[in-house]
């Protein structure tokens, strides 16, 4: 595993439990974490199998977000252990907020994005295909009388 397949596998896991603002925090301290292990000297892949399985890691985070500070009890809250991510889900930032949007959808809105830009542009250019075939014929017309005259 690379640096980037863990923190982006790490930023997965958080996404859901945690808000942008923590998972960001998180994602900052184990790449100052990783760039110091590579500075003295250890290999990536050294670094990597030090730091273990960033599901599990993901999960201890999220358990001690959920520690309950005020009365200083620990507030106990099951994940469910839910399938690999998929690698065609897309994620979006909105309000502080990771939203996982599949990949299905996020392929349909865009082809209906696609779809009113190209209905927008069409009828516009219908708007003026008129005027520019009377152009293009008066065009046409002066050449060919300028040739022939």
């Amino acid at each position: 595993m690379t640096k980037q397949d863990f923190l982006e596998g790490l930023r997965r896991y958080l996404s859901g439990s945690l808000d942008y603002r923590q998972v960001n925090e998180h994602l900052r301290y184990y790449t100052e974490y990783i760039d110091s292990q590579l500075r003295q000297g250890k290999t990536e892949e050294e670094v990597m199998a030090g730091l273990g399985d960033p599901r599990l890691i993901a999960k201890t985070l999220t358990e001690m977000e959920g520690a309950d500070t005020v009365s200083g009890e620990y507030r106990e809250e099951y994940i469910e252990d839910e399938a690999e991510p998929n690698p065609n889900d897309h994620y979006v930032h909105f309000n502080g907020k990771t939203l996982r949007v599949p990949g299905w959808l996020f392929s349909l809105l865009l082809c209906l994005v696609v779809f009113c830009v190209l209905t927008v542009v069409f009828t516009v250019i219908s708007w003026f295909l008129p005027y520019l075939l009377v152009i293009f014929g008066c065009v046409m017309l002066y050449r060919f009388f300028r040739r022939n005259l």
